[in-house]
């Protein structure tokens, strides 16, 4: 294998004009509501059984736990079990489970938590629920704003400025709205959704579709008018290269989106690329930043063809801010023998790859146990922010930002003592 090109930028996690993007700050140590949001995306959720964990940063009641009080040690939401899919946004969280509802908790200043409620003081320290009438199959947080497929429909909800809940407005929505319209005319029925910063997805039929801000590219065609730079409905991706097959999964980052293509012969993967466009700065998108630093035309990530067997294909993916993960294996595998692994790419400041570095890499690198051995026996993948995890032997470990103690170890928690290769969640 070729040595990756790495290379060092000073890059801001504040991409966005919004507070909601960057990821610095102290954790908080009082009950009061910070009167703006000057920290974000530094908190998580994940599971334990049946039980909804959080940890991090908990100024705005994001951790569900019923105080403000940040914790390094993952704590249970109470009342909240058997959820199957867990989101963040900037300071809220979103879960749901096999049922029509789904439960928000943390700030609500622009109604994010589809409660009816919203203002600079409002938020939920206690799961809300958010009634959507139909089985719910997934879930996205962006910076301000919220997603949901119940029975192949959208919803959204929270702040609009952008037109990302893609109801053909600008206006917030406290409470969800149904997109059932698209650009080229009816929307048909949804699979998935994701959310950026300010720009949102969703997969309709094999399809993707994005709307809200496009200032980066990040909806997948050119626009250089500076007077309407976002688009308020759904629009499908025509640029797309495709090779005969279809987009199966869809991820959002800041200011960039992800397909994954999919070409299926007889039942079999033959063929598979993550596509990737909008903002690249910290090489998100795969390829060299000062060459490409942002493009509304997608480009691989990750390309195979005449995939057998034995190819190692993506098996998951996720994104953080800036930073992407791939979970790799055998086609035919199913990661039984522990020999799955996990790839990364873009911004590492925070050592989010997990390579035992702080460089950013436009070319896939390994995480590693120790910057040398690759890690292995990895069955799930999760990015948030600029912190990373993967479930491994039925244990979560974390990786990246912890300033605030999102990663569930009191782990040193400067910028130079993140940890840069995983450490293991207290209590999993």
């Amino acid at each position: 294998m070729e040595p990756c090109r790495r290379f060092s930028l000073l890059f801001c996690a504040g991409l966005l004009a919004l507070a909601s993007l960057s990821g610095c700050g102290e954790s908080t140590t009082t009950e009061t509501i910070p009167s703006t949001v000057t920290i974000s995306h530094s908190h998580s959720v994940l599971f334990k059984n049946n039980t909804t964990m959080t940890m991090g940063y908990n100024a705005f009641g994001q951790l569900g736990d019923n105080t403000l009080l940040s914790r390094s040690v993952p704590t249970a939401v109470q009342g909240v079990s058997g959820m199957t899919k867990g989101v963040i946004g900037a300071v809220h969280t979103l879960v749901f489970g096999n049922n029509s509802s789904v439960m928000a908790w943390g700030y609500n200043g622009f109604g994010q938590l589809g409660n009816g409620t919203s203002g600079s003081t409002a938020y939920s320290a206690t799961p809300v629920k958010v009634p959507l009438g139909a089985p719910v199959t997934d879930i996205a947080a962006g910076g301000y704003h919220s997603l949901a497929v119940a029975g192949g429909v959208i919803n959204a909800w929270g702040y609009n400025g952008y037109g990302q809940l893609g109801n053909d407005t600008t206006t917030t929505a406290t409470t969800r709205v149904k997109i059932t319209d698209a650009v080229e005319g009816p929307l048909g029925t949804a699979s998935q959704v994701a959310a950026g910063g300010t720009h949102s997805m969703a997969l309709v039929g094999g399809s993707v579709y994005t709307w809200g801000n496009n200032a980066s590219g990040q909806l997948g065609f050119s626009n250089n008018t500076t007077s309407n730079l976002s688009i308020l409905k759904p629009r499908k991706v025509l640029s797309l290269p495709g090779a005969g097959g279809q987009v199966e999964q869809i991820a959002a980052m800041a200011r960039a989106s992800l397909a994954l293509e999919v070409v299926e012969v007889g039942g079999n993967i033959t063929g598979q690329t993550l596509w990737g466009w909008g903002y690249n700065g910290a090489g998100e998108l795969g390829a060299d930043p000062t060459a490409l630093p942002f493009t509304p035309n997608p480009v691989p990530l990750f390309s195979k063809t005449d995939i057998n067997a034995n190819t190692v294909v993506i098996k998951d993916f996720s994104a953080g801010l800036n930073h992407v993960l791939l979970l790799l294996g055998e086609r035919d595998n199913d990661g039984s023998d522990g020999s799955w692994k996990v790839q990364a790419l873009g911004y590492n400041y925070f050592g989010q790859l997990g390579n035992n570095t702080n460089v950013n890499s436009f070319e896939l690198v390994y995480t590693s146990l120790d910057g040398t051995i690759d890690l292995t026996g990895v069955t799930k993948i999760v990015a948030f922010g600029n912190h990373s995890f993967a479930l491994v032997n039925g244990v979560w470990y974390g990786w990246g930002n912890n300033n605030t103690g999102q990663l569930g170890n009191p782990a040193p928690t400067s910028s130079a003592g993140n940890p840069k290769i995983p450490v293991r969640v207290q209590g999993f």
